[in-house]
């Protein structure tokens, strides 16, 4: 199963990035730019097998958003 920081890690363009961000840092603000933030929403969606929410999607902001989506649904 895949992890919140495997999935982001493998959508970023710089993926050493997260090593230097907190599982409760803002990813945007950590350097994280909007087209991956749409790949890691994309890649969320491809791993529940599903679209998620508009609210769902508000709510990635960081490593435990991503992570707290996975496990409600059943990820990890």
């Amino acid at each position: 199963m895949t992890s919140a920081r495997t999935l982001i890690k493998e959508n970023l363009d710089n993926p050493a990035l997260l090593d230097d961000i907190a599982d409760h840092d803002d990813l945007i603000m950590a350097g994280v730019n909007s087209g991956e933030m749409v790949r890691i929403a994309l890649a969320c969606e491809r791993h529940l097998d599903r679209e998620i929410t508009d609210d769902e999607l508000t709510r990635l902001k960081s490593v435990r958003a991503v992570a707290d989506l996975l496990e409600q649904t059943g990820g990890s």
